[in-house]
């Protein structure tokens, strides 16, 4: 029975001073939880360095009021009419608790987003030292039962004589060999139209090219098989110059790095490569580049200059001692440098940086910011993937109509050139989207993350750092004007293709003279109107 005047907790041994103690405790645990929380949320921001200082300052008093609060919560006395000081109730306790629990996660969740997004950006801006110089494959016929390389042993090979290649064909020989046990002494062919044919009629039963290559044959004038649908693909062989060194085979001479970056990116005009590769693979491997784009900047005027190159421009190939002149699409297969050195060439200019993306990783890329829009002024049913319609007028696609708009080409009556405007309309609404609010941010972890292996860069982590955090504080709206150089088509024989004539574009000087002019007028200074560029 509870005597008079006994406190309500004492018959069961607890003072009410044992039950403040312990709540105290208990209170200030939760709060140094929080602090902890917070102290590290505001540590993985500050390293992740994007945050003009303005938004680090309002995140701290945001940090200290949220603990302040909940401080008063927890042990800031009530008065009472009659002056008193009234205790915490259990309904302000809880309160303080909830807030707790969900600025704690907050913090934590922010923090570990800010973490992956640095270690992302290490990633993509880390160039490898020994990149994937070749992807070379195994063909068989599609109705041939071969499923995997090794249902191909003692099968006949036939390869592809070509001088830049030899060492590359060489190492998959000798690693297939070793693969299915037995010495291979394939047939050699003069060119890639002579080694499909050799597959295609029964002459060989199996041949080892280089995967751009057999791209190349649909390009072809004289090879009128259906490569892709008629073979299957049974292995690949990723050559790098470890694997060569370890064969004892000298590896072809590579294009050296010619460009360099500018001091302050932020106040330097620059010039950035956009390269295309056509894969879907979940990784970035060396093949074609389909799209060929230069972004010029300059940070003190506000202006992007997008320059279109057609990937099918004829023009000197830096692979080749002689000047052989190539496809623009093709000096990709030579390494990224090849092609900023034969456009650097096609300009007179000096490129800064590059970026690489796939396909897989320009879908992914529009999807993660919630897609793009933008005028489309010529409607058109897509001929190269059925089922795909565009209207003329405001358009918004996500990443696979996206992709399916920019490769479209047979559509138009100008094919490439169309396809190159239609390409720059959509790097003009990503930029649109990133550089308005806050999309560059509260997308960043996501896109970074999502496209790793498809996405590489030669900006530094703290160059692209410098980027989001100068637009995020000026948020300054870019004057952003395209311009496609053009030409005709006929056929020729390329220094990738030899022996074979496939569809080139004549580049047409004055157009090109004309993108020269504008590069230089953006990097000097001169904001451009939509006259200039007509």
């Amino acid at each position: 029975m509870k005597k008079h005047g006994q406190n309500p907790g004492e018959q069961y041994g607890v003072t009410p001073k044992k039950k403040s103690s312990a709540w105290t405790v208990f209170a200030l645990i939760l709060l140094l939880i929080q602090a902890g929380s917070d102290i590290f949320c505001f540590s993985m921001l500050k390293k992740l360095n994007m945050l003009p200082m303005k938004y680090m300052a309002v995140i701290i008093v945001f940090f200290l009021g949220v603990l302040l609060l909940e401080f008063a919560l927890m042990f800031v006395k009530k008065k009472t009419k009659d002056g008193r000081k009234k205790a915490p109730g259990i309904g302000r306790k809880l309160l303080a608790i909830l807030l707790v629990i969900a600025f704690s996660a907050g913090s934590v969740y922010v923090g570990d987003v800010a973490s992956k997004a640095n270690r992302t950006v290490d990633t993509i801006t880390t160039v490898e030292t020994s990149p994937i110089r070749a992807v070379i494959g195994v063909y068989v016929r599609a109705e041939d039962p071969a499923q995997e390389l090794s249902d191909c042993k003692g099968y006949s090979f036939g390869t592809m004589h070509s001088d830049y290649d030899s060492a590359y064909t060489m190492a998959t020989v000798n690693e297939v060999g070793e693969i299915l046990g037995q010495a291979l002494s394939p047939v050699e062919f003069e060119s890639g139209e002579e080694l499909a044919t050799s597959l295609l009629s029964g002459q060989t039963q199996a041949i080892i090219m280089n995967e751009s290559y057999a791209d190349m044959l649909g390009e072809s004038e004289g090879f009128t098989g259906d490569f892709k649908n008629s073979t299957r693909l049974v292995y690949e062989c990723d050559i790098t110059d470890e694997k060569l060194a370890t064969l004892g085979i000298e590896a072809p001479a590579v294009i050296a790095d010619s460009s360099e970056g500018v001091e302050d990116l932020t106040a330097d005009p620059f010039i950035l490569y956009i390269s295309g590769n056509d894969t879907r693979s979940k990784l970035l491997k060396v093949s074609r580049s389909d799209v060929n784009i230069l972004m010029v900047v300059n940070p003190q005027t506000k202006q992007i200059l997008l320059v279109n190159t057609p990937r099918d421009y004829f023009i000197p190939n830096p692979a080749s001692s002689h000047g052989s002149l190539d496809k623009l699409t093709h000096l990709a297969n030579y390494g990224v440098d090849c092609s900023i050195q034969g456009l650097e060439t096609l300009y007179s200019c000096d490129i800064n940086y590059y970026c690489q993306l796939n396909f897989t990783g320009f879908e992914t890329l529009i999807d993660d910011i919630g897609g793009v829009s933008f005028y489309n002024p010529v409607g058109f049913n897509s001929g190269n993937v059925r089922g795909y319609s565009f209207s003329k007028g405001d358009i918004t696609l996500n990443g696979e109509q996206a992709l399916v708009y920019a490769r479209e080409r047979y559509a138009f009556a100008d094919g490439d050139n169309m396809r190159g405007q239609n390409q720059m309309r959509i790097i003009k609404a990503i930029i649109k989207k990133l550089s308005s609010g806050t999309t560059a941010l509260t997308n960043y972890s996501a896109i970074m993350e999502d496209m790793t292996g498809m996405f590489i860069t030669d900006f530094t982590s703290e160059e692209i750092q410098d980027l989001v955090r100068m637009q995020l504080n000026d948020m300054a709206d870019w004057n952003v004007l395209s311009y496609a150089v053009s030409g005709r088509g006929g056929y020729e024989i390329t220094y990738s293709m030899r022996g074979t004539k496939l569809w080139v574009m004549y580049p047409d000087q004055s157009t090109v003279d004309r993108a020269t002019e504008l590069i230089a007028a953006v990097v000097q200074g001169q904001v451009l109107t939509e006259e200039d560029v007509k």
